[in-house]
């Protein structure tokens, strides 16, 4: 998936003072670096976000303790990111596409005779334990919920969730000669996403435990509706 990053700017940041419209209406504007040097900065860049979020949460996150975190000045960080809450989007949405990715692993290797049930039973697995293993991703989920739009974060172009996932998903384990209908594949995106979001923001094991059996059951009434 491409991601884009914006130029810097002198407008109040999103969600401060003076701010208030911010990044929810010019979120994208610039293509991420495509050579190698570049690439590099740019990963040590959101690796050191990762690194803050994990370790202080989201608000230990400044743009001259990433830059320093990652060997570069401010003015380099700017090169890539429009600000702080900048960062924290392209942060979080890079560990959305390591999960994703995972999926669309474990997809493909799917034996095609397994039930439609067990098929989308190991995919949530495999999902929440990706999300899981990753120490920033539900501090950056905090943060994006804070910056980014509610229907900016649902859109597929976004995440690639109901394009990389869902859909192969249907093709491979769905009836014969049932087609996908593009409502409903938004709206199980929607709604599973909702869920794995409250599960990962929740604490203790016991909640966790008793929210992963309800995640479950939505999605297996959700599918059987596909």
């Amino acid at each position: 998936m491409t991601k884009f990053i914006h130029p810097p700017t002198d407008e109040p940041f999103p969600g401060s003072a003076g701010g208030a419209a911010g990044l929810a209406g010019i979120e994208p504007a610039r293509p991420v670096p495509v050579q190698g040097r570049a690439l590099r900065t740019r990963a040590a860049l959101l690796a050191a976000v990762e690194t803050l979020v994990a370790s202080e949460g989201a608000g230990a996150v400044t743009t001259t303790r990433v830059a320093d975190a990652a060997g570069v000045s401010v003015g380099t960080l700017y090169r890539y990111f429009a600000d702080r809450d900048d960062l924290l989007l392209a942060a979080y949405d890079a560990t959305v596409e390591r999960i994703v990715a995972a999926c669309a692993k474990e997809l493909e290797i799917l034996p095609d005779a397994i039930a439609v049930e067990e098929a989308a039973r190991r995919l949530l697995a495999v999902y929440l334990d990706a999300a899981e293993a990753i120490p920033s991703h539900a501090g950056l989920l905090k943060a994006m919920r804070a910056i980014r739009p509610v229907e900016a974060d649902q859109s597929d172009e976004r995440s690639g969730v109901v394009a990389e996932i869902l859909a192969p998903f249907l093709a491979r384990f769905a009836s014969p000669g049932t087609a996908a209908d593009p409502v409903r594949l938004s709206l199980l995106n929607v709604l599973m996403g909702t869920l794995v979001d409250l599960y990962l923001v929740t604490r203790t094991p016991e909640d966790r435990a008793k929210l992963r059996r309800e995640i479950e059951a939505h999605m297996l009434l959700a599918v059987a509706r596909l």
